[in-house]
């Protein structure tokens, strides 16, 4: 038997994954696997939204509690890491954070792409025997996270009634490894709103976005959770080739780095970048090896 993770560790995952949630190009889901509680989390999701059925039985509250005791920590280090990130990666209106400023953002794209790029075996890796299937799996997963990579920004300030399906859709793709809510929310121009909101401790914008969290978590979740049970290798394939593409979105050379002013497209290389981009995708490829270290800590036999 698996050991659940213990509730400290519940919160670096949490931290970890908040980090990566407030990244558009970044998400949660791939920090999941890479640290190989993906499934876990699902699972403890999947019963958090079966809650009514459970707590009518004891066996039912004890899978419920367990559950809990996985999801809280967690919750509360990815909201804690979520704040902090945004805060210093996005920064005010008037004061742009490191992602949105063209002499940091490169550096900061790198060292997500670093991360990423040796992240994509992790997936791939918990398939039992690879077959055709798998390889068309992973390549329909890589054609549709580089197209949603290439979308186009949606500008204009987001009418407040399109805050709740910008929440049901940012978690629901935020699930899954290598496809970014945050990178939704910038498509669809709800990021800079949710973000400020945040900060600024906008109550309305937050309880419309959490009322549609709610409600792509209670749809969303057990439609995932059946998938990965039901057919576990070509889920795995899917989620390699959503990660492999999600590097366009990572790129670290871009035209613009402020959502606000335009598209977001990739450029070539800047030689001025070039040591410190090296530089931070050689720290996030050992980051990698850090999180791996941190799976197999999580996995030991109870």
């Amino acid at each position: 038997m698996i050991a659940p993770p213990s509730a400290p560790l519940s919160l670096v995952c949490g931290l970890l994954m908040g980090s990566a949630d407030a990244i558009p190009g970044v998400s949660g889901g791939t920090v999941a696997l890479i640290l190989g509680i993906y499934e876990r989390f699902i699972a403890a999701l999947a019963t958090a939204v079966r809650a009514p059925m459970l707590i009518g039985s004891r066996d039912g509250r004890t899978e419920l509690a367990a559950a809990l005791r996985f999801l809280v920590p967690l919750g509360a280090g990815l909201l804690a890491a979520y704040y902090l990130a945004t805060k210093l990666l996005v920064g005010p209106a008037d004061a742009p954070g490191i992602l949105r400023r063209p002499d940091t953002a490169p550096a900061c794209y790198a060292f997500f792409f670093g991360l990423v790029a040796l992240s994509v075996r992790e997936p791939w890796r918990r398939i039992g025997a690879v077959a055709g299937r798998h390889w068309a799996g992973a390549a329909l997963g890589f054609a549709a996270a580089a197209a949603f990579a290439h979308l186009p920004h949606y500008g204009a300030e987001p009418a407040r009634p399109l805050l709740v399906l910008g929440g049901a859709g940012a978690i629901a793709i935020m699930l899954l490894p290598g496809v970014s809510g945050s990178l939704f929310l910038l498509i669809i121009g709800q990021y800079a709103t949710v973000a400020g909101a945040v900060h600024d401790r906008d109550i309305a914008v937050l309880l419309l976005f959490a009322a549609g969290i709610a409600l792509g978590v209670a749809t969303f979740v057990p439609a995932l959770r059946y998938v990965l049970r039901r057919y576990h290798d070509g889920a795995m394939a899917t989620l390699t080739g959503l990660m492999a593409g999600s590097l366009f979105a990572l790129w670290p050379w871009k035209i613009n780095y402020e959502p606000k002013a335009g598209p977001m497209t990739n450029a070539a290389p800047w030689a001025t970048h070039l040591g410190w981009v090296a530089v931070a995708a050689i720290v996030g490829g050992a980051v990698v090896v850090l999180l791996n270290r941190l799976e197999r800590k999580l996995t030991e036999p109870a």
